[in-house]
């Protein structure tokens, strides 16, 4: 299959790119604020930035 294409692309990187860094956000946010759950979200976040360029190393290069 040819993950080389530029809709393929938008798919696989672009938009969960964008949701990752929302979720990095809200996560440095509940951080800052010293709420409990504010250190998960933000290492999700961070974890799911971390599968993201996993899976543009592996399927598109």
């Amino acid at each position: 299959m040819d993950f080389s294409g530029a809709g393929i692309t938008y798919l696989l990187l672009i938009i969960p790119t964008l949701f990752a860094l929302s979720v990095v956000g809200q996560g440095a946010v509940k951080v800052n604020r010293d709420e409990k759950d504010g250190k998960l979200i933000l290492g999700l976040g961070i974890v799911f930035l971390v599968l993201i360029l996993l899976a543009h190393f592996f399927f598109i290069k």
